[in-house]
């Protein structure tokens, strides 16, 4: 397209009449507006694009706004209480347990759990006999300092020897009894990966260096070079693809309990698929589902496609809540499920559209963020008495008093919020950022105020979004799935995983205790026998 300016109109050529002129210049101004709107509309995304980019992603909403807006009414929300930002830890849920302490800085106390080896330092005979010789000194309490050290992990091999007997006196025939052999050989321990090479703790290992560490198979592979053994990718990946086979058992069972929660958060992420087998390179979907405080679990789903057939399935016996974001795929969940699952919004999905359209339009913006920090300053209240006064209530006291607290101070809040933005909104361009920030926010206005019901829920999805993290991270590494079973399996670890992050266990260390003892378990475990070696009841052996 050319650069170069469009030749301006002969004045002698335009019309005489002022009606005419008047329509004119009408037509030329309102051209004028939707070409402004439309500059606008590429600047806000370039800047969108530019700071997701190289900017920062948070969303931190300066408090001293707050006093700029007429919103503070008598009584609602404590002078001092700051808006609080709707993200990670902030935002932790109310009726979970005490939200993780930021570690301090600076040295920290060392754990009496690590194993000590004491190292003697002792005066050098010049140096006793400097002192008039040892016969002359008195041994002192001595000064100890302690200082961690490390020692790198190593490969090492497990010879099983089986003993192996025979009659004095053979039998003319063997038979297909222990009593009619006449050679027997001691039978090895059940295996996940029967005649594999990786024992539980290989299999953990590399278990817990993809999917929780985040290591691709092939730097991995230069790790276990440099302790001098050759493990290729593909045989790790054959690993990584039957343990997950192989503990299907407890991940069925961990979805059963998730899906008995009360609360579900869930949400979804994209990963690359690369199937060269059938030559196929498509987008799958990873899908969380975070169970609540009683059923503390965290699945996760995989499906080849984004289209709601995934959670629907997934869905299809569960009763409750669904906290997620407005994806119009979960529609026709909430539809067909005739009001036994109830949809539930994202506050922090609301404000963060408002957040994005500052540039354009600061002072209708800042009044948005300005009433949603007072929700949120409300929930932070809430959040401080659940770790103070009401921390010796039963988790079912502790909603209901939340949700009265909510109908007390949020109500109001929203109510008064909801009034401002059908009397902004037609003010503001129809297909501007702004309106749709307005809009998004009046369309899902039901669901977003769905949470003054019930204490057991939260004001947004961040439990949901936090749980992609981990994946989010280690997608940047390993690139992609090799496949859809490559895609189900990693559902399987990483379910595990994260509900041993949500536990605070060591999932290296759970992992190779599950992998040592459920093959004795199967195929006749109980369903008792199982839940216990699920993350929130497993107990090491």
């Amino acid at each position: 397209m050319s650069t170069e300016a469009l030749p301006l109109p002969d004045p002698a050529t335009l019309p005489d009449d002022p009606a005419v002129l008047k329509q004119m210049v009408a037509q030329l101004l309102e051209e004028l507006q939707k070409a402004n709107a439309r500059l606008e509309r590429q600047e806000h995304y370039m800047h969108l694009l530019l700071k997701r980019i190289y900017g920062r992603t948070s969303e931190k909403h300066d408090p001293r706004q707050s006093v700029l807006f007429d919103l503070e009414a008598e009584g609602e929300v404590p002078e001092a209480a700051a808006p609080a930002t709707p993200s990670g830890e902030e935002a932790a849920p109310e009726t979970s347990a005490a939200g993780k302490r930021r570690d301090k800085h600076g040295r920290q106390r060392i754990p009496d759990e690590l194993q000590r080896e004491e190292v003697i330092h002792d005066l050098t005979d010049a140096e006793k006999e400097a002192l008039g010789g040892e016969e002359n000194l008195i041994e002192l309490p001595p000064e100890t300092s302690e200082q961690l050290e490390w020692r790198p992990s190593a490969l090492f091999v497990v010879v099983h020897v089986r003993k192996k007997y025979a009659r004095k006196d053979p039998l003319p025939e063997s038979g297909l009894t222990l009593a009619e052999q006449n050679v027997v050989v001691a039978s090895k321990p059940p295996e996940a990966i029967p005649g594999g090479l990786a024992g539980p703790g290989l299999t953990a290992q590399v278990i817990v260096s993809k999917g929780a560490d985040h290591l691709p198979l092939y730097r991995l592979e230069g790790i276990f070079q440099r302790q001098g053994m050759r493990l290729s990718r593909q045989t790790m990946d054959d690993w990584w693809l039957k343990s997950a086979e192989f503990l299907q058992p407890l991940y069925r069972l961990a979805i059963e309990v998730v899906l008995s929660s009360h609360v579900i958060h869930t949400d979804d992420t994209p990963v690359k698929v690369r199937d060269a087998y059938r030559k196929r390179k498509y987008t799958g979907r990873f899908w969380p589902y975070v169970g609540d405080p009683l059923h503390p679990l965290t699945v996760f789903d995989y499906t080849p496609t984004h289209q709601r057939d995934g959670p629907a399935a997934f869905l299809r016996d569960y009763c409750g809540y669904l906290q997620a974001d407005a994806f119009n795929g979960y529609d026709g969940i909430y539809l067909e499920s005739e009001g036994r699952i109830i949809e539930v919004g994202c506050w922090a999905h609301a404000r963060r559209k408002f957040h994005e359209s500052r540039r354009l339009d600061s002072a209708r913006m800042e009044t948005a963020l300005a009433w949603i920090g007072k929700l949120y300053a409300v929930e932070k209240d809430l959040r401080e008495r659940c770790r103070g006064a009401w921390e010796p209530l039963a988790l079912a006291d502790r909603a209901v008093r939340i949700a009265a607290e909510r109908q007390e101070r949020s109500r109001p809040l929203l109510d008064g919020f909801h009034t401002w933005l059908e009397a902004e909104s037609p003010k503001v361009l129809p297909k501007s950022p702004v309106r749709k920030a307005m809009d998004y926010t009046l369309k899902n206005w039901t669901a977003l105020t769905v949470y003054l019901e019930d204490g057991w829920l939260d004001i947004d999805n961040n439990e949901g979004e936090n749980s992609l993290r981990g994946l989010c991270i280690g997608r940047r590494n390993w690139l992609f799935c090799g496949n859809d079973r490559g895609g189900r399996a990693a559902a399987v670890h990483f379910s595990l995983l994260a509900s041993c992050k949500r536990h605070g266990h060591d999932p290296w260390v759970y992992l190779r205790d599950v992998l040592t003892r459920l093959p004795a378990m199967l195929p006749h475990a109980s369903r008792d026998e199982l839940l216990g070696l699920l993350p929130h009841l497993w107990r090491p052996a």
